[in-house]
């Protein structure tokens, strides 16, 4: 039974995630960054000149465009500063793993593992989120198998997190189990390595050995990212369990593509 959970809350190799941003409704004013989405699906950054009902005009950095206001779909505030085009949408976990780093009020992402195994996480919080799950294939065949992933994350510098919270999976015929983790992230966004440690509950009993994670994404180009995800399971011999998952990251604005082994 311990077995089956575990296999199940780490078979993540081909996961899709989706982000849900919210647009930014502030007045922007003169120098703030703007991402401009036109009706065509066109998309222009930079720096608002003017706007009125008929024209926005923006500075780019390949110099001023003059747009019609009625194509403009959406306009938001680009608030990432980096070396990219936009910031990495899914900073908050690596495969399946948590950094140390908070999902922000107000944002989630629905995540996809396999094609089966349904995830939704949102940030009720500055520093708490809430999420849970199920899988599709035994909820269709009527015992399905349900997910809770509750978090805490706090800045503790510019480029130093720390988290925490629980991963609960059940099964409807046959119990729970949970594991508390707490993590430490070192690095920013786009290049961190964070090591984790956790404990697992199965009806009632503690293990008796934490499992450890260590994991660590490098963000190589805009829309390419590495990642590897480790963890360590000691049991008092000195062979312990390994199992590990190397891979990488597509990216985009608002998405991410998972593929690993």
């Amino acid at each position: 039974m311990k077995s089956y959970l575990f296999t199940i809350s780490l078979s993540c190799i081909l996961t899709f995630t989706f982000s849900n941003f919210h647009a930014q409704t502030d007045t922007l004013k003169t120098e703030k960054r703007v991402s401009v989405l036109m009706k065509n699906g066109q998309e222009f950054t930079g720096v608002i000149l003017k706007q009125d009902t008929k024209t926005l005009v923006l500075k780019t950095n390949n110099g001023e465009l003059n747009l019609i206001a009625t194509n403009v779909k959406r306009i938001e505030t680009v608030i990432y500063k980096g070396l990219y085009r936009f910031k990495n949408p899914h900073d908050t976990r690596y495969f399946f793993g948590p950094t140390g780093i908070p999902i922000k009020k107000g944002k989630g992402y629905y995540q996809n593992v396999l094609l089966t195994t349904n995830f939704v996480n949102y940030g009720v919080t500055k520093n708490i989120s809430i999420g849970g799950g199920f899988e599709f294939v035994s909820t269709m065949l009527q015992n399905p198998i349900w997910f809770l992933t509750p978090k805490v994350g706090f800045q503790l510098s510019k480029n130093a997190h720390i988290g925490g919270g629980f991963i609960m999976v059940g099964v409807a015929a046959s119990g729970t189990a949970t594991l508390a983790y707490g993590s430490f992230t070192a690095g920013n966004s786009d290049a961190n390595v964070s090591v984790g440690i956790g404990y697992g509950l199965v009806n009632g009993d503690f293990s008796e050995y934490p499992a450890i994670m260590l994991a660590g994404t490098s963000r190589l180009t805009n829309g390419l990212a590495l990642l590897s995800e480790n963890y360590i399971f000691p049991d008092g011999s000195n062979t312990p369990t390994y199992f590990g998952i190397h891979g990488f990251r597509i990216l985009s604005k608002k998405n991410s593509f998972d593929i690993g082994g």
